[in-house]
């Protein structure tokens, strides 16, 4: 019989546990909470070192015709893929994958071609899924991108374009992704005036990506406390459900890894809809409903009906007073400037800030008080 001792401590390496008051892990919480205050600074000198290679990507790409555009990722660098596709769809008119890299590597390269821009995310510089991912998409002739908060490192310099993301990842991450979609998001704004199909949706985004790292940096000072009184009725909870729709999912999905990352315990992420298939809710489930948006919000507003009466304890992130959902949750969290295009980084940062109090929270407990 082979001993697969070797590879099972390669799959596991982590310096920390999770062990209750495990100090890596507070450690790294603690310098989690430095960089997720500091994401409008990230997001600022990401933007401004990133417009030479902006422009650069921009020319090359004048005289092809893009007809869908890939962004593959694993982990938090998938969900940044979700967060921008919208916004790629809207201000290009084509489709766009937000890939999982690893089943792009395997499976869904095969739709790539000429008319292919695919990017592919690595904070590290050299996830095997994604290199895969974006050398599959190059083989079938796609103009590929390698964006990564390392440089120098192979996804910058082995294909054809690079963007750097200028974020710390000390901690677990938070402004490497937010900053990742800012820069993402000038991408989008470079390539539309060749093939805007939404003029006005271009203007305003232009002019919310102006606005981004001031607006962020109030935000997260805004939602840090009510983050935390969140967290505070959260603070046993065995696992803890996330639920949005469109890119308010991939703001549903930071929040589920922050909080495995951080607290440790089970967290898992929903599409609105499928929150009315497969009886869910359920009795004492602790749920948070990311409906920041008018167009998800009566869908938001029948899982809370629902949750209400099984019985789950909820939380809602809404764009602006809603007293019908109010009052049939324990807390709300009001997200200022979560309209637009990018709202789901407005959306992101509450839930970053849960994880992290939810964690110290915890870290203050007895383990089996915090019911894990």
């Amino acid at each position: 019989m082979t001993d697969h001792a070797a590879r099972l401590a390669a799959l596991r390496a982590e310096p920390s546990t999770d062990a209750p008051r495990d100090a890596a892990r507070l450690a790294r919480v603690e310098r989690t909470r430095g960089e997720m205050m500091a994401q409008g600074e990230a997001i600022a000198a990401t933007l401004q070192a990133g417009r030479d290679a902006i422009g650069g990507i921009a020319e090359r790409l004048a005289g092809r015709d893009i007809t869908h555009v890939v962004i593959a990722g694993c982990g938090d660098s998938w969900f940044v893929g979700m967060a921008v596709k919208h916004l790629f769809e809207t201000l290009l008119g084509v489709p766009c994958l937000a890939a999982q890299a690893f089943d792009y590597a395997l499976y869904d390269h095969v739709a790539a071609g000429p008319g292919t821009l695919a990017i592919g995310l690595s904070a590290g510089g050299n996830t095997p899924a994604v290199m895969n991912a974006l050398n599959r998409a190059r083989e079938r002739g796609a103009f590929t991108v390698g964006v990564s908060n390392t440089a120098p490192s192979p996804i910058m310099a082995g294909f054809d374009a690079a963007l750097q993301v200028h974020a710390l990842r000390r901690g677990w991450p938070t402004q490497s992704s937010t900053a990742a979609i800012a820069i993402l998001a000038q991408l989008a704004l470079s390539l539309a005036p060749r093939v805007c199909a939404n003029a006005a949706a271009r203007e305003s985004l232009a002019q919310d990506v102006a606005a981004l790292p001031a607006r962020v940096t109030e935000a997260v000072a805004l939602n840090d406390a009510p983050a935390r009184a969140m967290a505070a009725t959260f603070a046993s909870a065995g696992s803890v459900l996330f639920t949005g729709a469109g890119p308010f999912f991939a703001a549903a999905c930071f929040g589920a890894a922050k909080i495995r990352e951080l607290c440790p315990v089970h967290a898992f992420a929903l599409p609105l809809e499928e929150m009315h298939h497969y009886r869910l809710p359920k009795q004492g489930d602790h749920l948070v409903i990311v409906s920041p948006d008018a167009v998800s919000r009566e869908r938001a507003f029948d899982t809370v009906l629902v949750g209400e009466a099984v019985g789950a304890s909820m939380a809602a992130l809404l764009g602006r007073p809603d007293a019908e959902i109010a009052g049939r949750v324990r807390h709300v969290v009001q997200v200022p400037h979560a309209t637009g295009l990018l709202g789901v980084i407005f959306a992101s940062l509450p839930l970053h800030l849960l994880a992290y109090h939810l964690a110290t929270i915890r870290a203050g407990l007895s383990w089996d008080s915090a019911g894990a």
